[in-house]
C-alpha cells in the first residue's frame, strides 16, 4: 500500500486499518477512505471498462460526475466507489469486464469504433425486419451496466419529512454564510451537503484567506459556527433529488452515521431556498481524454490533501482556470513532480500564481493545451499543442491533470423556472432570472474570490430572511454594497476542444460518445443539444449530464458556427442523482395508531391485529375462537376497547341543517338524553357510515362514526355543505376520548359499583345517554347500546383517564367474573345478533335497501337535500341487486370462508362473514345474494377453491339469529 502523506487537511486516520476484498483478494485501507481511494492506495489504476467500447477507465473526479468508478460493492451494482466510504469486510468487484479490468477480452470492440457511428443501433438492425428479434435479444444482453444479485443483503431505509423557513443546498462557504444569516434571525434552517463534511471549495485548499489563515482553516471556522447554531439542521452526505412546486425539496442521505440507515429519503417544505452548489471542472476534450491517469485538478488535489495520496509520480497540467494553477503549485509543494503547466487561456491568469510556478521552476506554457494522451491501458505520455495546433511537444508522465475551466452546477435551478444564460466573460452558464423565493450564491454566480463567495452567500441568506416576512432592509442594502466593493467574477475560458482526432475525443464517458458522434448527429439534422443528446445517448448514462453538461451545447454551437451562448445545457429532470427505489419506499415501517388502552391490554396478554390504521386486540387467550370471551359476555359480563370509534362534536346555529343533509334519518326528532341511530349514504344511496347522535344542548350535538370513517367525516360534512354558507363547527374528538363497552347481563352491576347515579332501566333505558361521574373523580359520557346483543354501556372517557377506568371496571367486576374480550368475540356476538360491519357485509354498490336498512331513510325531509335520497328512491324497488341475508350451514362443523361464492347455474352471490356460534350450536353467516334467493328456507350452495364438484349446503334463515325480539339489550 502506498505510504500516505501527513497533511493538516486530511480526513483519514492512518491508525485505523480496514480490511476489504477486491476480486477475492484481501486489501487494506484506512479510516476515512472511500473504496476508490483505498484501491488507488493499493496500486489499482483501472477501475472499470466503458459501456460500448470497453475502454479502460480510472479515477477522474471524486464527485460521481462520471461512471468511471462504478463498481459492484457487497452485491450491489453501479455503486460510485469514489463516494462510498470504506467499511470493514466490503466485497468489491469490477463491472462490465470479461476477464479483468486490466485484460478485458471485450476490449477488442474498441478497434471497431468506426462501425458504431451515432445512432447506429437505431438504423442498422431493422433490415431485413425478420432478423430484428435476434438482434434485439443480443442488444439487450449487452445493454446496461452491472448485474443484480438477488442474494445480496438488503439495505436499511428511512424517511424524514421536515418544515423549515429556509433550505440551503450546498454547505460550501456561500451556503454556510447563507445558513448563518438566516439562522441569526431565528429562522429554522435546513442545510444539505453532498460531502461527508462541510467546506465546499475551501475544504482542502491551502491558499491564503486572510493574514495567518488558509482557506481550509476558514472552512473549519465556518463549519464550527454552523454546527453550534441550534436552529440549523445539517444533513451531510445528502444529495438533492428534486425541487417542486411551493418549494418542496426532496433529497437522499446515504450512510448516515447518526442513524443505522444506508439511505434515507428526505422531504423538506421550505419558505425560501438558497442554492449554493458551486462549480465543477469542465472536462477538457482531447484525444483519449478518459484514459486512466487523466484526472481533474480538484480530484488530484483532493487525493493528496484529503486522503494523503500523491496522485502520481510525474505530472503534466493542462488547465483553463486559476484553481488549476493553484493545484499545480500545491501538489508540487507536497512532493509531486510537475513536468509543465499548459494553460489554454490567452489572458486572465492570476500573476501571483504564475510567479509561484516560476519560483518552483515549473515550465509554464500559455496558450497550450493537451492534444492527446498516450498509453495502451494507462497514461504513459501526453502531447501538448498550441490551441491553434501549430506547435507540438511530448512529455512523459503517469498523470495528466486536465480541465478546460469551471462549470456551474445549475441543475437545481433547472428544476425551477429559473432562466440560465451563457456569460461570455466568465465562460459559464449563469442564472439571469430566478423565480420568487429562490436565490443563488457563491461560485455558481461566477465568483471565485473567497470574500466575494462568502459575501454573496450572506446576501442570499438575508434575501431569504426578507421573504420569510422579516424586515432586514438595512442589512440587505449593506450586504449588497459590500459585495459590489469586492472582486467580481473573473474571466473564464471558452475553449471547447483541443486540436486532434474527433473520434477519440470523448464528450460523454458513460456512453462512449465522442465529438465525432455529436457532429454526425448534427449532420443528420439532430443539431440541437436536446436532439443530439437523445440520438447519441450523451448524458443519458448512470451519471446523466455530469461530464457532457456544458460541453455538449458548446460543441453543438461550435459545429453550427454560432456563439457559445446560442444554446443551453439540456433539460434536467428529477431525480438528479441515481437513487434506489427502496429509498423512495422508505423502511416500509408498520405505522399504526394505538388506543389509550394499548399498553394495558398488552399487559393482559392481548393478541393484536392490524385494523386499518389501528392495532387492536383480537383476543385475550390462546384460543383463536375466543369461546371463553364470548361466554363471558353472553352469561356474565365483558369489556372491550372501542376507542377507535369516531367521536365528534357538532355545534352552531346551522348544526342541525348539516346533520339533516348528511344523515338519512330525521335528525330533528332527537331529544336530549336519547340516542338517535342513523346512517350516511353517498350520492348513489350506498351505505358509507352509521352511528349514533345525541343532542347535548341547543344547536350542540355529539355523535359517533365507524372506525374506518373517523378520519374522513369532518371533510365529508364540509364538502356536502360547501355552497350553503351555513354556520357550524366540528371538533374531532376521536383521539381525545377513549371508549370502553361494558356488555353482558351483569354489566349494570359493574357500573353501579363505580357511581352513585341511577343506571336502572327506567332511569337509563336502552338508547339512552347520560353524563355521570365515576368514583366521584372522573366525568364520563355513557351510551346505552346493544351492538353485541346484550345489555351494554359504552363509556366515553377523556383519553388520559381511560386506563384508570379500565382497571376500575375490572376490579369492580371481579365478583361477576368479568373478562376483557377482543374483536374476534365481538365479531361472533354481533353476527349472532345480525348487526353488520360496513365493508364486510357491504361494498361500494350496496344500498340501504340491499341491507334491509331502508327503514332508516326519512322520505319527508326533502328540504334537507339529503345525500343519497334521490338514489334511495330510485333503487327502492329495483330488481337484480344483491341483497343481504342470513344463512345457517346444514353441517354445523363447516364454516365457509369469507368471499366464498354462492352458486347455482352461475355465481349468485358471495359469503360476507361466517362463524360457529356455540350458543346456537350452528355455523351461521351473512351473504349478499340475488333477490331470488332471499326467502327463508331457500337452499344455498357454497363453492370454495379446490372443492371440485363438491358444494357446501346452507339454508337462508331470518335475522337476527339470536334474541330476535331484542329483550336482552333492554333489560
Amino acid at each position: 500500500m502506498i505510504k500516505r502523506i501527513e497533511l493538516p487537511t486530511t480526513r483519514i486516520d492512518p491508525s485505523r486499518r480496514i480490511a476489504f476484498k477486491y476480486r477475492g483478494k484481501t486489501f487494506h485501507g484506512i479510516e476515512g477512505d472511500t473504496v476508490a481511494t483505498a484501491l488507488y492506495a493499493n496500486g489499482v489504476r483501472i477501475f472499470s471498462r466503458s459501456l460500448k467500447y470497453h475502454r479502460p477507465r480510472g479515477i477522474y473526479s471524486l464527485d460521481g460526475e462520471s461512471g468511471n468508478c462504478l463498481m459492484q460493492i457487497n452485491g450491489m451494482p453501479n455503486v460510485h466507489a469514489e463516494q462510498t466510504l470504506l467499511k470493514d469486510n466490503m466485497h468489491v468487484e469490477p463491472q462490465n469486464v470479461l476477464g479483468t479490468p486490466e485484460w478485458d477480452l471485450l476490449g477488442i470492440l474498441d478497434q471497431f469504433h468506426w462501425a458504431m457511428p451515432a445512432g447506429f443501433y437505431y438504423r442498422m438492425f431493422h433490415r431485413p425486419y425478420r432478423f430484428w428479434p435476434f438482434f434485439m435479444k443480443q442488444l439487450r444482453k449487452i445493454a446496461g451496466l452491472g448485474r443484480l444479485n438477488p442474494n445480496s443483503s438488503g439495505k436499511n431505509y428511512d424517511e424524514l419529512y421536515l418544515n423549515a423557513e429556509v433550505c440551503v443546498v450546498g454547505a460550501g462557504p456561500a451556503g454556510m454564510r447563507a445558513a448563518l444569516a438566516a439562522a441569526s434571525h431565528g429562522l429554522r434552517v435546513v442545510l444539505l451537503e453532498a460531502q461527508p463534511w462541510l467546506g465546499g471549495c475551501f475544504d482542502y485548499r491551502t491558499s491564503e484567506y486572510s493574514a495567518g489563515m488558509a482557506l481550509f482553516q476558514r472552512a473549519q471556522q465556518l463549519a464550527e459556527k454552523v454546527e453550534q447554531t441550534v436552529n440549523i439542521r445539517i444533513f451531510r452526505k445528502t444529495s438533492l433529488l428534486g425541487i417542486y412546486n411551493d418549494n418542496l425539496i426532496t433529497a437522499c442521505q446515504k450512510d448516515s452515521k447518526a442513524d443505522s440507515d444506508d439511505e434515507r429519503y428526505i422531504e423538506i417544505r421550505a419558505e425560501s431556498i438558497v442554492v449554493a452548489t458551486g462549480c465543477t471542472e469542465r472536462p477538457l476534450i482531447f484525444e483519449n481524454n478518459e484514459r486512466p491517469g487523466v484526472m481533474q485538478a480538484g480530484c488530484a488535489q483532493r487525493l493528496a490533501r484529503t486522503y494523503g495520496l500523491l496522485p502520481g509520480r510525474r505530472a503534466v497540467f493542462s488547465i483553463g482556470h486559476d484553481m488549476g494553477l493553484e493545484a499545480a503549485v500545491d501538489l508540487a509543494d507536497v512532493g509531486l513532480t510537475v513536468a509543465c503547466v499548459a494553460d489554454c487561456r490567452s489572458a486572465g491568469q492570476d500573476p501571483l500564481l504564475i510567479e509561484a510556478l516560476a519560483e518552483r521552476q515549473i515550465p509554464y506554457l500559455q496558450g497550450w493545451v493537451a492534444a492527446g494522451a498516450r498509453g495502451a491501458k494507462t497514461l504513459k505520455s501526453v502531447w501538448l499543442t498550441t490551441t491553434d495546433g501549430a506547435l507540438k511537444r511530448k512529455f512523459k508522465c503517469d498523470l495528466l491533470v486536465s480541465s478546460a475551466g469551471l462549470s456551474t452546477v445549475p441543475n437545481p435551478l433547472f428544476l425551477t423556472p429559473a432562466r440560465m444564460a451563457y456569460d461570455t466573460h466568465t465562460g459559464l452558464f449563469l442564472p439571469r432570472r430566478l423565480p420568487p423565493k429562490i436565490h443563488a450564491a457563491g461560485q455558481m454566480m461566477g465568483y471565485q474570490n473567497a470574500e466575494s463567495i462568502e459575501a454573496s452567500g450572506h446576501l442570499a441568506g438575508l434575501s431569504a430572511v426578507t421573504e420569510c416576512g422579516i424586515d432586514v432592509a438595512k442589512q440587505l442594502n449593506e450586504a449588497r454594497g459590500h459585495l459590489n466593493d469586492l472582486p467580481g467574477p473573473p474571466r473564464g475560458c471558452d475553449l471547447v476542444r483541443a486540436p486532434g482526432r474527433q473520434d477519440r475525443q470523448f464528450i460523454c464517458f458513460d456512453e462512449d460518445v465522442t465529438v465525432n458522434h455529436i457532429y454526425q448527429a448534427c449532420e443528420m439534422g439532430f443539431d440541437r443539444p436536446e436532439l443530439a443528446k437523445r440520438f447519441t445517448a450523451a448524458g443519458t448514462g448512470p451519471t446523466q449530464a455530469g461530464i457532457p453538461g456544458q460541453n455538449l451545447p458548446m460543441a453543438v454551437a461550435r459545429y453550427r458556427g454560432q456563439p457559445l451562448g446560442a444554446t443551453v445545457p439540456t433539460t434536467v429532470r428529477p431525480p438528479m442523482r441515481g437513487t434506489l427505489l427502496g429509498t423512495y419506499a422508505g423502511r416500509n415501517a408498520d405505522i399504526y395508531k394505538q388506543t389509550p388502552l394499548h399498553k394495558v391490554q398488552l399487559e393482559s396478554n392481548a393478541v393484536f391485529r392490524r385494523v386499518g390504521p389501528w392495532k387492536r386486540a383480537r383476543y385475550f387467550a390462546k384460543d383463536a375462537t375466543a369461546r371463553a370471551e364470548i361466554k363471558s359476555v353472553r352469561n356474565k359480563v365483558g369489556l372491550i376497547d372501542v376507542s377507535t370509534l369516531g367521536k365528534f362534536r357538532l355545534f352552531g346555529p346551522d348544526a342541525l341543517k348539516a346533520l339533516q343533509r348528511v344523515y338519512v334519518g330525521d335528525m330533528s326528532k332527537m331529544s336530549p338524553g336519547k340516542l338517535k341511530y342513523s346512517a350516511m349514504c353517498n350520492d348513489d344511496g350506498c351505505l358509507i357510515d352509521d352511528g349514533v347522535v345525541v343532542q347535548l344542548g341547543e344547536n350542540d350535538y355529539y355523535f359517533t362514526t365507524s372506525t374506518g370513517r373517523a378520519g374522513a367525516t369532518a371533510e365529508w360534512f364540509r364538502y356536502q355543505t360547501r355552497f350553503d354558507n351555513w354556520c357550524f363547527h366540528m371538533v374531532n374528538l376521536t383521539d381525545a376520548f377513549g371508549a370502553i363497552n361494558v356488555a353482558g347481563p351483569r354489566s349494570r352491576e359493574v357500573i353501579e359499583h363505580l357511581t352513585d347515579e341511577d343506571v336502572s332501566n327506567p332511569a337509563f333505558p336502552y338508547m339512552g345517554y347520560r353524563e355521570i361521574r365515576l368514583r366521584n373523580a372522573i366525568d364520563v359520557r355513557v351510551l346505552r347500546l346493544g351492538f353485541v346483543g346484550e345489555l351494554s354501556f359504552e363509556i366515553h372517557i377523556p383519553a388520559s383517564y381511560t386506563p384508570t377506568v379500565w382497571n376500575w371496571l375490572l376490579e369492580a367486576g371481579k365478583d361477576t367474573g368479568i373478562l376483557p374480550f377482543g374483536l374476534e368475540a365481538q365479531n361472533v356476538l354481533r353476527l349472532e345478533k345480525g348487526h353488520i360491519i360496513i365493508g364486510v357485509e357491504s361494498e361500494i354498490r350496496t344500498t340501504l335497501h340491499d341491507l334491509g336498512m331502508g327503514f332508516l331513510w326519512e322520505r319527508r325531509k326533502t328540504e334537507a337535500k339529503t345525500i343519497g335520497a334521490f338514489a334511495l328512491k330510485e333503487t327502492e324497488e329495483q330488481q337484480g341487486r344483491l341483497k343481504l341475508v342470513g344463512f345457517k350451514m346444514n353441517d354445523a362443523a363447516v364454516i365457509p370462508k369469507e368471499g366464498s361464492l354462492i352458486v347455482a347455474d352461475g355465481i349468485r352471490g358471495y359469503v360476507c362473514s361466517a362463524r360457529y356460534s356455540e350458543c346456537l350450536d350452528a355455523s351461521i353467516g351473512m351473504a349478499l345474494v340475488e333477490s331470488a334467493l332471499t326467502k327463508p328456507e331457500t337452499p344455498l350452495k357454497i363453492f370454495e377453491d379446490g372443492m371440485g364438484d363438491h358444494r357446501y349446503q346452507a339454508t337462508v334463515v331470518t335475522r337476527p339469529f339470536y334474541d330476535p325480539e331484542g329483550k336482552r339489550m333492554k333489560i
